[in-house]
């Protein structure tokens, strides 16, 4: 962006050659070759704040990076986040419907309600239905 900027502050500035606006005494004159220096300057500014900008870019990628290796080393790889799916269950207690991780059910021996703290499933009962149902 700034190329562009920079190629345009040149061309004015040759302009201002061309019309001899440096020789000149008039107060017009003075007003715009001050104005150049002025847009010059400015130019020299966006330069320096996009080279900064630039460098901060750089930086930040790096952290983001140095910060994912560093949850991936202390909480491990979880690359099944976009994968998990919740079961639906109304809890026989409390009536309320609350959502579990599909593997609790396989890890876990009784899943516990988390509003009444009181069991929705405990171990052998799946076992119990499954036998009754034959």
């Amino acid at each position: 962006m700034n190329n562009n900027l920079r190629e345009k502050m040149s061309y004015i500035k040759g302009l201002a050659e061309g019309l001899g606006l440096q020789k000149e005494d008039t107060k017009e004159a003075k007003i715009l070759t001050n104005i150049i220096e002025l847009l010059d300057d400015v130019v020299d500014a966006l330069e320096v704040l996009e080279n900064s900008q630039a460098e901060q870019d750089d930086y930040l990628d790096a952290l983001d990076e140095d910060l994912s290796e560093l949850q991936n080393e202390i909480y491990g790889e979880d690359e099944d986040d976009d994968e998990t799916n919740y079961v639906e269950v109304t809890c026989p207690h409390c009536h309320e419907t609350v959502y579990f991780d599909e593997q609790m059910f396989e890890e876990e021996d009784d899943i516990i309600c988390p509003n009444c703290k009181q069991p929705i499933y405990e171990e052998g009962e799946e076992d119990s239905e499954e036998e009754g149902g034959e």
